[in-house]
């Protein structure tokens, strides 16, 4: 079993940011002047040290993310959508994408398997819930495949800004000495089936990979 840098201190900062900015994800296009903006499908975060892109059709909503600091947040949506033009790309069944990024911090080692006992605990799922409540959050299912956890959870708390569906999927994992939170979700009004959003994660992580190999 691989085992990766890790500790509770991290879990605080990749699951709070969840819906830091999608909650405000907006529909209008971004336009300066009544000129269109090409949102960008990728962006390089911590130092430049990951690059976040999404599958094809997604864009960076950068009005809507943390580019800089020592942890980036990252909303990706339909490019399409941002743009607010029906002609710009878009995946066929859009979802949400966030990506949260922080270090690793030597020293820390824990192991997925470990990490995801924990995110079964009550205190893995307070940790999970937008509001910091357990019983909030139910974890409906996990697996540890290829260095990488995924979880798909559902959160029923209430949030203010738009709402999103309460179910939906994440992946933690490392890549360049840092740990990446991924999650895939869709809003109530544009609902996905769970397999729709896991399959959008997966190929968010495979993206993930191609721009951040191994050095």
């Amino acid at each position: 079993m691989s085992t990766w840098i890790f500790d509770r201190r991290l879990i605080s900062f990749l699951v709070l940011p969840l819906l830091a900015g999608c909650l405000a994800v907006p529909d209008v296009a971004r336009r300066d002047a009544g000129v269109l903006r090409k949102p960008p499908e990728t962006v390089a975060v911590a130092n430049r040290a990951v690059v976040i892109g999404g599958p094809p059709g997604y864009c960076v909503d950068r009005s809507a993310s943390r580019i800089g600091g020592a942890r980036p947040f990252v909303l990706l949506g339909s490019c399409a959508s941002i743009a607010g033009a029906r002609s710009a790309p878009a995946p066929r069944s859009p979802a949400l994408l966030t990506a949260a990024v922080t270090d690793g911090g030597p020293g820390l080692v824990r192991s997925l398997d470990s990490l995801e006992g924990f995110f079964r605990s009550e205190a893995g799922r307070r940790a999970l819930s937008r509001v910091g409540i357990a019983d909030s959050v139910q974890v409906l299912e996990t697996a540890v495949e290829d260095g990488a956890i995924f979880l798909r959870l559902s959160d029923r708390s209430e949030v203010a800004g738009r709402a999103v569906g309460p179910e939906y999927w994440r992946a933690v994992l490392p890549l360049n000495g840092r740990i990446v939170a991924l999650s895939a979700l869709s809003l109530v009004d544009r609902p996905l089936t769970a397999t729709q959003k896991r399959r959008a994660l997966d190929a968010f992580v495979d993206r993930m990979r191609r721009e951040n190999p191994t050095i």
